[in-house]
């Protein structure tokens, strides 16, 4: 028997039409899940029709809340500024709605942490949208760590560089102001990271970090100097509580940098590396190997990987960026069809912004800084 969920989408813009997007490939996974587009808000009216028309949205409106509350709407997906994430995701828990927030959750714990308490409250679903957590590989790495075999984490390197901003003259946006967002490189990059840091190794406990603003001004449209208020490059230390030390750093402004999600984490027994610009591929080193036979080996995404064989029938084709997504809305679909606990919830979420105040604050401080507990 077939479920309808139907979808509420807030913010039309590239992020928004993504989402949307992913809600029409559902058919990569067969048709006992079906979403239906309900509608489509953003405070400019022509964006929120643009894609109601190019994706089938039922209709559009320039309200946010009118989503929210719409009796019509059963999960609501919200791709707005960062500044929005969670008034939007508490007053859809409140009306009853599953959620689905792009990353990072809010502009700080507390209000992250509100908004989880409010979902936990409410007894509705809800999710944050990590997608690098999705790459098929990246659930095979969780499966060997799981597993035990390459011992205990000693040490994780991560990072996140790109160049799109490393061009002086690249126009000022609304994430470059502390009204929209309080972390730049941070929230949008090193996320990511922490995200996978977190899904494969646990929770981080302490941190100590820098920040810095390379270009203090942009132009916009019009050519006037705004100001940028937020992170260009970041980098820290951190403590895992399973024991393990690691180093995670950003930057949004690293000439020749496309996609530079990169990370190492070294174990007891082994090596696990991974390069997001070949997001189909990692690379594993085992320890335990006959001394002739040591080296890393470079595993293809496969079918067995993730949900790599929802694509493909074999292995080596590849997926890419919007085939994450669209696993991202799945897994966000079965957990509101089977009543389950997003393994990428609000408290994972919320886990994710104190580790990032944390560094704010330390580098601020220059001290060491234990990050606060989600209390939810």
């Amino acid at each position: 028997m077939s479920k309808t969920i139907r979808i509420g989408l807030i913010g039309a813009g590239f992020i928004g039409r993504s989402h949307a997007t992913a809600y029409l490939n559902q058919c990569q996974f067969g048709s006992e899940i079906k979403p239906e587009l309900v509608v489509v808000a953003d405070p400019v009216e022509t964006a929120a029709k643009a894609l109601a028309e190019s994706h089938g949205f039922a209709r559009y409106t320039s309200d946010w809340r009118e989503v929210v509350k719409a009796d019509d709407v059963d999960l609501v997906c919200i791709c707005t500024p960062n500044n929005m994430h969670c008034e939007i995701a508490i007053e859809a828990a409140r009306n009853g709605k599953a959620i689905n927030c792009e990353k990072p959750l809010g502009m700080n714990g507390d209000e992250s942490e509100q908004a989880a308490r409010a979902v936990k409250e409410c007894g509705v679903i809800a999710t944050c949208g990590f997608n690098t957590i999705k790459i098929p590989v990246i659930a095979y790495a969780k499966e060997i760590i799981d597993s035990g075999e390459l011992g205990e984490l000693v040490l994780f390197r991560g990072s996140y560089d790109t160049d799109g901003l490393a061009d002086p003259d690249a126009p000022h946006a609304w994430r470059m102001l502390a009204k929209n967002s309080l972390l730049g490189s941070m929230g949008d990059l090193a996320a990511h990271v922490l995200s996978i840091s977190q899904y494969l190794l646990g929770d981080i406990t302490a941190v100590t970090g820098m920040t810095g603003i390379l270009y203090s001004q942009r132009k916009d449209s019009a050519g006037n100097l705004q100001p940028v208020e937020n992170d260009d490059v970041a980098q820290f230390l951190c403590r895992y509580q399973n024991g393990g030390i690691g180093y995670i750093s950003s930057s949004r402004v690293a000439p020749g940098r496309k996609q530079g999600e990169v990370f190492e984490a070294q174990f007891t027994k082994g090596i696990i590396t991974f390069n997001l610009e070949r997001m189909n591929e990692i690379n594993i080193y085992r320890h335990t190997d006959k001394p002739v036979d040591q080296g890393f080996k470079t595993i293809i995404s496969a079918p067995g990987h993730g949900e790599y064989g929802k694509f493909w029938g074999g292995p080596g084709i590849g997926i890419g960026y919007q085939d994450l997504k669209t696993i991202e809305e799945r897994h966000v679909l079965e957990n509101i069809v089977n009543s389950t606990t997003p393994a990428v919830d609000f408290v994972f979420a919320a886990k994710i912004d104190r580790v990032m105040e944390a560094v704010l604050e330390s580098a601020k401080t220059g001290r060491w800084v234990d990050v606060k507990p989600v209390k939810v």
